[in-house]
C-alpha cells in the first residue's frame, strides 16, 4: 500500500496554480445577453429618472386633490430619494476609484 503523504510529488501541487489557470469563457445561457457596464449605468439613471417623474406625479395629484391618500405620495417620493441616494453612493465610489487609479505611480 501506498502512503500519499511519504509519496514524493503526491499532491504538491498547491492550489493557487489551478486558481491561475486561465478557464475557458463560460457560456451564457440562451436568451440572456452581456450587458456593457455603460448599459448598466444608463438603464439605472433613466429608472431613477423614471421614479422621479413618478414621484413628481404624484405630488402634484395629491396637490390637485386627484389623490386622497397621502401615503402614495410619501411612497413614491421615499422610493425616487432611495434611488437617488443609491446612484450618488455608486457615483462617489467610481469617483473615489478613478481617483486612486490617477494616483497610482507608473
Amino acid at each position: 500500500m501506498i502512503d500519499p503523504l511519504r509519496t514524493p510529488g503526491a499532491g504538491l501541487q498547491p492550489p493557487e496554480i489551478s486558481a491561475r489557470t486561465p478557464r475557458p469563457p463560460q457560456a451564457q445561457p440562451a436568451g440572456t445577453e452581456a450587458r456593457s457596464f455603460q448599459d448598466f449605468l444608463a438603464d439605472a439613471i433613466t429608472e431613477v429618472r423614471q421614479l422621479q417623474n413618478e414621484a413628481d406625479t404624484t405630488i402634484k395629484q395629491v396637490v390637485s386633490g386627484e389623490i386622497k391618500d397621502v401615503s402614495e405620495a410619501m411612497i413614491a417620493v421615499e422610493k425616487a430619494d432611495v434611488s437617488f441616494q443609491t446612484m450618488m453612493t455608486v457615483r462617489n465610489k467610481v469617483m473615489t476609484a478613478y481617483e486612486e487609479i490617477m494616483r497610482m505611480q507608473i
